[in-house]
């Protein structure tokens, strides 16, 4: 599968179990169409993606399967 890893503007930030604030990368993997795959936070997430979605099977069946939003989701 051919994509394509964005860093996304804003971070997410959360506060963990001990109340210290946590922020954690954003990345989307755009396919060939220029639609989003999946989106990630972490590098480490980041890294395990980028291996399933060049790897061959499709253990999470999200790999090559399109989905049109109806047009009332696009503004």
């Amino acid at each position: 599968m051919k994509f394509a890893i964005e860093k996304m503007k804003n971070p997410l930030t959360f506060l963990d179990d001990k109340k210290k604030e946590v922020k954690l990368n954003g990345y989307a993997f755009i396919d060939e169409c220029g639609r989003c795959v999946v989106i990630t936070y972490g590098e480490g997430y980041r890294d395990i993606m980028s291996k399933y979605l060049t790897e061959k099977g499709d253990q999470l069946h999200i790999k090559y399967h399109c989905f049109n939003l109806p047009s009332s989701f696009n503004g």
